[in-house]
């Protein structure tokens, strides 16, 4: 036999021995181990021992391994990791190489069927089912079903958003029933926090969390995001949204400044928002989170004062492209209708006011109200002006994501007609989001959003006259010759409601167009483990135009003649028309360097944060006005013909810029996850401070300990989590608006300073200053204290969220008097003041019941805000004039306390007063002897701030029906909640023709102890009355189709529903909605009615 023939029969020799040993039996089976505990129990079986090099293998990577053959074993501990493996004798080398791939002798695909269900049993939808250490994946379908071709050996991992992320071997041949186990925790694992995301069970701080997407909260019908955050999240106030595309407003934890503005910051996706509430869509949020305490908002610090809310929007899930369509109509009604004098009643009141008897003949009606009366044509004003509201609204989405990748493209139209006419609003957003993992250390992402908002059109937002106006006035003219527009013939502020909207008179063109651009780059640092580098950038320009145009029928004359409409007529009006077209742009950039370092060393976390960040926004105006078009002869072009008009003027020029510097520092710690610390420093500069207080340092620190993880608590059975925590900071606020330090200037022919020198009849123009700068104006500055607890009962079914707090906002800015000058300046703004706030808040979570078919789940959430002015102008004296006083809540109202009416038998308050019966009659709080009424009598009669808040929700599933309820409710008590409501009492106003509420007044006959008599004027009468209500806010209904046809005919999900708003409120305030005290003020106002809104809708999901 020859060497070569020797060589081959050795090499065939020892590749038998090879496969014999690797074919050896070794019954091991483990799950959810580590790479290095797998070898040690592969050791103990066979006695093979694993060689290879530190850092070439992962040995802290979790595996399951299920095997009878010592290669099935190996390669399922190596399987995905980038290495190669030779048996020597009892050695397994381990050496770098390809990725490991499964060398068993049976490579071909296995098929895996099953089913995936909840601890009840049931039917988990979207389950995502991948096979481990690959991108092969499915989801369970509609029936919670899923099918897989896998490797042999392979392990399945099976994962949905609030269950523990299962592993499981495959079993072939056999239908997986996979039960999944809810993850209390996981629920809301992650916070999202500034400048990055913790685990809550790290978290030291105050937050409120509510989840958009996937719940009842995405069927309500809306056009501002920020409706989401009403009634549902503890510490936030949002005020109702009035009229279609209108932005509420908002306010965490309480008014803190006097003056200053209250509206909280924006952050979206990481990074801060500085556009409208109008420009994010609804559509596209995951969750919002509210940050409210010290250790939270250090993290944005001069700018987070008013609390920051974090917005999180939607991107795309592991798995196959989800195509998503959403359709709504939403139809919207006045909630709230006044209840107005009848007109029987209308004439017995001015009949009255006029000297008359009330059935006397009403001689003071003019023609057109005269003649309704005759013949008996009444109008409901309000009914004429409102109407049927129609809301569209029609979304699509594409998104998905691989190992790598990870995108989401989404289009959304919005259109609202509000229930005031002519009050039209459309919105078209675009979103586009793609994020790619480069290597193993490079990720790079960005986002493109666009939205075009459209308000054009002539509208209305007081219905002032459709309260006031008499029923019998005319609204069109005879014969349809078209709008009239004073329908008692006369009257200033007796004008037709509609004449704007209606009369085309008026041209008015209203657009935003924004876009925006955001982008991050992330460095995972490969030397060094756990440390990373975060690059973020957003660009983001708003083009604003308006154009507005009064064409000369606008001024058309009261009288009774309908020539007055005429051409003829209208065209010596001319001279009159006016209008102008503007236009602004608002630009902003924001760029955070983010360096981060996270570790576990056995029970020790530490996680280690640095910042810089600078942003800017500018602000530039400017506008061009047109009137007098009596030469051009005709405004036919409307506003664009502005440069054809005899008087033309270049007006408002205006730009402004506003640039933040920032640095942060902050550490986080926790040791077994019970003993949590968190550190952080601020250190801010912006340009709109003064010149030596353009810096301010804000601190945080935070503590918390998790008790529920001690040994002593391991027998309470009854408490699943209890979380202590405490937290002290310092925040600022931006209350300034560029250049406001700085002294200004009137200068030129537009400055109005004329000097005429020698006898010539030249002008020469001078400057004058306007305003005194300061240059020590800083930050208001709140320093706040924060405690509470999270605690779970019962396997986590009852879950109490308890926050307490306590804050001073200082160096409040104030325009302060100084002695007049020469040039006449008698004040200037200074820094002064202080106001402190407290509070508590309660969130409480249960699970009621919990069964295969039925789930009913409630949140009953409670606010509680008290706030004290502790120092103003430092003389130790209030401000009558502004209702601020030292030691009283803001919001005070403050008058003479009236105690009912005066009535004949009151003969000496008559005497010491000139009272008549009738009449309010007022406390004599000064105890005067002569029982006079003065200066010295008034008090404070109430608060408008409110007592408390509370809302209570309750989601019932059952089968494939949710039925969902959201009732809040605002509550007075203890002097608060009150607000002044003139005309729920009074009758007389300064139009004696005017309507008013439905209520009576005093007479002989009547003798009423509530209304003063139907002339009663006195200024000093200040009623109140309390708007605290209770609301069905949210209601909706939806069904899931599941059946067998539906996943026939492709389809992923199909969902109906039915979504109210604002169904019905409980209340004793009079004259329109309490949430916002809507009523008859002592100016000319009523405001704009809220919505009664229900909407239908639609959502497929491919």
């Amino acid at each position: 036999m020859n060497y070569r023939k020797k060589a081959i029969l050795m090499v065939v020799a020892l590749f038998c021995l090879n496969i014999a040993m690797l074919a050896q039996a070794v019954s091991l089976k483990m799950n959810n181990v580590s790479v290095k505990e797998a070898m040690t129990q592969l050791k103990n079986k066979s006695g093979y021992s694993f060689v290879y090099k530190v850092g070439d293998l992962d040995t802290r990577k979790i595996v399951s391994v299920k095997a009878k053959q010592l290669n099935e074993a190996i390669d399922q501990i190596l399987y995905g990791q980038e290495v190669v493996y030779e048996v020597k004798g009892k050695n397994i080398i381990v050496q770098k190489g390809q990725a490991r791939q499964n060398t068993s002798k049976d490579t071909k695909k296995r098929k895996v069927t099953g089913t995936v269900s909840d601890a009840n049993g049931e039917p988990i939808i979207g389950a995502t089912i991948k096979e481990k250490g690959t991108t092969n994946g499915t989801a369970s379908d509609l029936d919670a079903k899923f099918s897989l071709e896998v490797s042999p050996g392979a392990v399945l991992e099976v994962s949905y958003i609030g269950y523990q992320t299962q592993e499981l071997p495959v079993v072939a041949g056999k239908v997986m029933d996979i039960q999944m186990k809810e993850d209390a925790e996981m629920l809301d694992e992650v916070v999202v926090v500034g400048y990055g995301t913790t685990k809550r069970k790290n978290f030291t701080g105050s937050v409120s969390t509510v989840k958009a997407s996937e719940t009842p909260l995405a069927l309500m019908p809306t056009s501002n995001a920020m409706d989401i955050l009403r009634g549902t999240a503890t510490g936030i106030t949002v005020s109702q949204q009035q009229g279609a595309g209108q932005a509420p407003s908002l306010q965490v934890r309480g008014q803190k400044s006097v003056n200053g503005g209250s509206t909280p910051l924006i952050v979206m996706d990481g990074v801060i928002y500085m556009g409208s509430f109008r420009d994010i869509d609804p559509t596209t949020i995951e969750s919002m989170s509210i940050l409210k305490d010290a250790t939270s908002l250090a993290a944005y610090g001069s700018q987070a004062a008013n609390g920051v809310i974090m917005i999180t929007t939607k991107k795309g899930k592991l798995g196959k492209p989800v195509i998503n369509v959403n359709t709504s109509w939403a139809f919207s009604t006045a909630a709230a209708k006044p209840d107005l004098l009848s007109p029987e009643d209308y004439v017995k009141k001015v009949n009255l006011l006029s000297g008359l008897a009330e059935d006397a003949d009403p001689t003071w009606m003019r023609e057109f109200e005269y003649e309704n009366y005759k013949n008996g044509n009444t109008i409901d004003w309000y009914d004429y002006c409102t109407r049927t509201g129609l809301m569209q609204n029609y979304s699509a989405s594409v998104s998905g994501a691989t190992e790598k990748i990870n995108y989401y493209l989404s289009g959304t139209y919005t259109d609202q007609q509000g229930v005031v006419k002519g009050d039209d609003y459309d919105r078209t957003a675009l979103t586009a989001r793609l994020q790619s993992d480069i290597t193993d250390w490079l990720q790079l992402g960005g986002q493109v959003n666009y939205t075009y908002n459209d308000y054009s059109g002539a509208s209305v937002y007081d219905l002032y006259q459709a309260i006031r106006l008499s029923p019998y006035g005319r609204a069109e003219r005879a014969d349809g010759g078209g709008l009239e527009k004073f329908p008692c013939n006369e009257g200033i502020y007796r004008i037709n409601p509609m004449w704007n909207v209606e009369s085309g008179t008026i041209d008015d063109h209203d657009t935003y167009a924004t876009t925006s651009m955001k982008g991050h780059v992330l460095v995972k640092c490969p030397w060094v483990e756990g440390l990373t580098y975060r690059l973020n950038g957003s660009y983001s320009v708003e083009n604003i135009e308006r154009d507005y145009f009064t064409h000369e029928g606008y001024y058309v004359k009261e009288g009774s003649s309908d020539d007055r409409y005429s051409a003829s007529t209208v065209a010596n009006y001319l001279a009159s028309a006016n209008g102008y077209s503007a236009r602004t742009k608002n630009t902003s950039w924001v760029l955070d360097n983010i360096v981060n370092w996270q570790r576990q060393f056995g029970k020790h976390y530490v996680d280690l944060t640095y910042v810089y960040t600078r942003d800017s926004y500018e602000y530039s105006y400017r506008r061009f006005d047109g009137s007098d078009f009596a030469a051009l002869g005709n405004t036919n072009l409307s506003y664009d013909g502005l440069n054809l008009a005899t008087t033309q003027k270049i007006n408002g020029l205006n730009y402004t810029r506003h640039t933040n510097v920032g640095y942060l520092g902050r550490a986080n710690y926790n040791y077994n996850d019970t003993y949590h610390l968190s550190i952080s420093v601020r250190r801010d500069g912006s340009s709109v401070f003064g010149a030596n207080h353009k810096w301010g340092t804000f601190p945080a620190v935070g503590l918390a300990w998790t008790a529920s993880n001690e040994a002593f608590m391991k027998n309470i059975k009854a408490i699943s989590y209890l979380k202590l925590k405490a937290s002290w900071g310092k925040n600022g606020n931006q209350s300034l608006s560029p250049y406001e330090t700085l002294s200004k200037i009137t200068l030129g022919q537009s400055g109005g300073y004329s000097y005429p020198f020698g006898n010539t009849s030249l002008v020469s123009w001078g400057q004058r200053i306007t305003s005194m700068g300061n240059s020590d104006l800083g930050w208001e500055e709140t320093e706040s204290f924060n405690y509470g607890f999270d605690l779970g009962l019962i396997d986590n079914r009852i879950r109490l969220e308890f926050d307490g707090y306590f804050s001073k906002t200082t160096n409040q800015i104030f325009n302060r008097n100084i002695p007049v000058m020469i040039n006449g300046l008698t004040s200037m703004k200074a820094t002064m003041g202080q106001v402190n706030n407290w509070g508590i808040e309660v969130n409480l979570n249960t699970t009621n019941i919990q069964t295969k078919d039925f789930n009913w789940g409630s949140t009953l959430t409670f606010y509680m805000n008290r706030n004290k002015l502790k120092e103003l102008y430092g003389d130790g004296q209030d401000d009558i004039t502004n209702s601020l006083f030292l030691g009283k809540s803001l919001g005070a109202i403050y008058g003479y306390k009236n105690i009912g009416i005066v009535q004949e038998e009151d003969t000496e308050y008559m005497a010491a007063n000139g009272a008549e019966p009738g009449d309010v009659k007022f406390a004599n709080l000064d105890g005067s002897e002569d029982g006079k009424i003065t200066a010295d009598d008034r008090t404070i009669l109430g608060y408008k701030k409110e007592n408390f808040r509370m809302s209570f929700g309750n989601t019932f599933r059952y089968k494939d029906f949710e039925l969902y309820m959201l009732f809040t409710g605002i509550f007075g008590g203890n002097g608060y909640g009150q607000a002044v409501n003139y005309y729920a009492f009074r009758t007389s106003s300064d139009v004696q023709g005017d309507n008013n509420f439905n209520h009576g007044w005093w007479t002989p006959e009547n003798k009423s102890n509530k209304y003063p008599r139907i002339n009663y004027t006195d200024g000093r009468y200040t009623p109140l009355q309390g708007y605290g209500f209770v609301r069905l806010q949210d209601l909706s209904l939806s069904y899931t189709f599941r059946q067998p046809w539906v996943q026939k005919a492709g389809i992923g999900n199909l969902k109906v529903y039915m979504a109210c708003k604002n169904l019905f409120t409980i209340s004793g305030w009079e004259g329109g909605d309490p949430e916002v005290q809507q009523t008859l003020g002592s100016g000319y106002t009523y405001g704009y009615p809220l919505s009664r809104t229900v909407s239908f809708g639609l959502n497929l999901t491919f």
